[in-house]
């Protein structure tokens, strides 16, 4: 645990500047004083409701005054349970740290601050977090007490990513010692080579041929990571199978239940590894870039997805589309993952669907409409993460990497790919791509192109 105090001298922020408001009588009735209190409640509480952080009020004895929801919402704790008690008794006492206690008992005398005391604990109903504390003055006025304002981040996730990012830069810096070492050995036996034979041709060949074959070997290297990885999956699969159809008289409804469960994780690895060999092969197998007609490839697409839009009774429709300059496989890729995410996650509804484009500073921007489910926006980056899911298996099948695919298919095209949406009011997927040079196609649909129709 470690913190940071900081005292400033008078005059600069330990001092509360001149309270405009004329100095009240000291002989204030109680009542005077309880509207007073209350008044000053009032005003905390309009400062910390607004504020995403955690956020507590104490007055001079250390007891809870108010706290903003991020507070309760943060350690899983009710007012009832918080406010009018002692910082130091909350929870399973957290707070009883006598170095936190003696800081924030000076604040008020000594107009003090302190900043980045650091806190690290196995809190009630969240588990181990390290928090960072923040406390200063709240003066008071027009009779308000003074009070003591303490600010709260969880800097849990980011001290965990300092720490991965200090072994990271270890592990890069021994990795790049090493090579050092291991280059200055090569440059030295070559020069040997070269002053001893002259064969500096031979050895640049020799080289070249070394360095051709690393990059086809790591072209491979996914390939053959996923067959090693798949194979012992084949065979614990037909085990299990042979299991099932040799023993199936002798075994009860729950060890059937338990090979079909082990079968099923088998199968959703397998499709994994499928859809990381794909992912790993975006860049690597990827195609040149030539001018792709969108229609005639939407079509194909709608195409092979045609039995589940019959089975779901599904409307798409769309506007004429442009030519753009693109891989056509990897581009098929990205409309069979949208267009089929807008037919699975439809809810309740029949699907609807529209696809359009329009022209933006010498590129097209695609889009993909449906009228779903919808997506909370606090998940718009989480969902083209890999084997990101936002949904359980039980819900919506699926291994969660197809986003992922479709935006490094569209960087890859030097694109960007997003996503507009509500919960419970559809998604909008969309997707920028190079408009394909005029002189080699048609650059799209002209204004006068007719209304959208169904695909």
């Amino acid at each position: 645990m470690t913190d940071t105090v900081k005292t400033h001298p008078p005059g600069i922020r330990d001092t509360a500047p001149d309270d405009p408001v004329p100095a009240r009588a000291t002989s204030e009735t109680p009542h005077a004083t309880e509207q007073a209190l209350r008044e000053a409640l009032a005003f905390m509480e309009s400062i910390v409701e607004t504020v995403r952080e955690p956020l507590v009020v104490l007055d001079a004895q250390l007891r809870v005054v108010a706290a903003n929801p991020s507070f309760y919402r943060t350690f899983q704790v009710t007012p009832e349970e918080t406010e009018g008690r002692f910082l130091y008794d909350l929870g399973n006492r957290q707070w009883d740290i006598p170095r936190l206690r003696e800081l924030l008992e000076k604040i008020i005398p000594e107009k003090s601050v302190f900043e980045d005391f650091e806190v690290e604990h196995d809190f009630p109903h969240i588990g181990v977090k390290t928090m960072l504390l923040n406390a200063r003055l709240l003066p008071g006025r027009a009779g308000r007490p003074d009070m003591i304002l303490l600010a709260i981040e969880d800097i849990t996730e980011r001290k965990r990513a300092q720490e991965a990012l200090r072994r990271a830069y270890e592990e890069l810096e021994e990795r790049v010692q090493e090579r050092t070492r291991e280059l200055a050995e090569a440059n030295e036996q070559l020069q040997k080579e070269i002053a001893r034979h002259r064969h500096t041709q031979e050895l640049l060949a020799l080289k070249a041929q070394e360095l051709a074959r690393s990059n086809a070997e790591l072209e491979q290297f996914a390939y053959l990571v996923s067959h090693d990885l798949q194979e012992p999956l084949h065979v614990a699969a037909g085990f299990l199978q042979l299991l099932a159809r040799r023993y199936q008289s002798g075994l009860d409804p729950k060890a059937r239940e338990f090979i079909d469960n082990a079968l099923n994780s088998i199968t959703r690895m397998e499709q994994m590894i499928r859809d990381l060999l794909e992912y790993s092969r975006v860049t690597s197998r990827g195609k040149d870039f030539v001018p792709v007609a969108l229609d005639p490839l939407v079509d194909r697409v709608l195409q092979d997805l045609s039995l589940i839009i019959q089975a779901k009774q599904a409307q798409i429709t769309r506007d004429p589309l442009p030519t753009v300059l693109a891989d056509p496989a990897q581009l098929t890729r990205v409309f069979q993952n949208l267009i089929g995410n807008a037919l699975k996650f439809c809810g309740d509804r029949p699907p609807r669907v529209h696809i359009g484009a329009r022209p933006v500073n010498g590129s097209w921007e695609i889009f993909v409409r449906d009228q779903g489910i919808g997506i909370d926006p606090k998940h718009f980056d989480r969902i083209f993460r890999m084997f990101e899911r936002l949904h359980s298996r039980q819900e919506y099948p699926g291994t969660g990497i197809g986003l992922a695919i479709c935006k490094k298919i569209i960087e890859r095209h030097g694109g960007r790919i997003w996503v507009e949406s509500e919960p419970g009011s559809g998604a909008t997927f969309f997707f920028t791509l190079p408009a394909a040079p005029a002189e080699e196609a048609d650059s799209g649909p002209s204004p006068a192109s007719p209304p959208a129709t169904p695909a």
